[in-house]
């Protein structure tokens, strides 16, 4: 499970996945690295869990890809939270609140290793869970620590270790701004994603807005549940573009 082929980017953006499904209309990225041991925290304000649908959610395979899912739902199989975190760390911690009632449940690979125990443990004491006080009225957070896989190079070196994940981090910004830049434009944005208190603005990978984009007739898709919409978008050519302009739509 933790190598499925994720990169920090693909991570994140499967557990604000997750948000998006459960109706957040915000998402904070949270990051500490400046310590002997360093977290990132996914904040949302979405519908939060019960502690038994926490508990279904922190086990493997939980969904049927077979069941009929609701029209906002981007999961299928149960995978993504799990098999994304296990991608970037060992330990993993979910705190949820719904209802007034605050759940939480940790995964510790070196603990399952150890004890030879796939069993997830519920947590009773929150004081020193990192990020907890960010729990909004009802949400989650989606806890990674012990990030093994982001600090490959310096995990003795706390400073050197630090600039290497704030880079991945850095790295990972520009994926989501792309990814769910359909949930984030406009006045009255569907979904708002902050990094550290900084809120990320949209990339447009079409450049609709550009006055030299050229949009290409929409083609309607009859499907059995309804209809898809396809339509090109011909880029304008670099020299009629400002430079960070052209370097968010990918140009080098």
């Amino acid at each position: 499970m933790r190598d499925f082929g994720y990169t920090l980017e693909t991570a994140m953006a499967d557990v604000i996945d997750n948000s998006v499904t459960a109706k957040a209309s915000k998402v904070e990225i949270l990051a500490e690295t400046a310590t002997d041991e360093p977290w990132i925290a996914i904040v949302d304000n979405g519908a939060g869990m019960t502690e038994p649908e926490l508990i279904e959610a922190m086990r493997p395979g939980t969904k049927n890809p077979l069941q009929e899912r609701e029209g906002h739902d981007l999961g299928r199989f149960g995978l993504g939270l799990k098999s994304a975190s296990f991608s970037q760390c060992r330990q993993l911690t979910v705190i949820t609140r719904k209802d007034g009632l605050t759940s939480a449940a940790t995964w510790d690979l070196d603990k399952v290793a150890k004890t030879n125990d796939w069993r997830v443990d519920l947590e009773d004491n929150l004081t020193d869970i990192p990020g907890v006080s960010r729990l909004p009225e009802t949400g989650t957070i989606v806890l990674w620590r012990k990030l093994d896989r982001l600090s490959t190079n310096f995990r003795h070196d706390t400073t050197k270790r630090s600039a290497e994940i704030n880079k991945a981090i850095s790295g990972a910004e520009r994926h989501l701004r792309l990814c769910f830049h359909r949930y984030m434009e406009g006045s009255k944005p569907a979904l708002r994603i902050l990094l550290n208190e900084r809120k990320l603005s949209p990339i447009d990978p079409f450049a609709t807005d550009h006055p030299a984009t050229q949009p290409g007739p929409e083609e309607p898709l009859p499907l059995l549940n309804g209809e898809v919409v396809t339509q090109c978008f011909t880029l304008p050519h670099h020299k009629m573009m400002s430079k960070s302009e052209w370097e968010n739509l990918g140009g080098g």
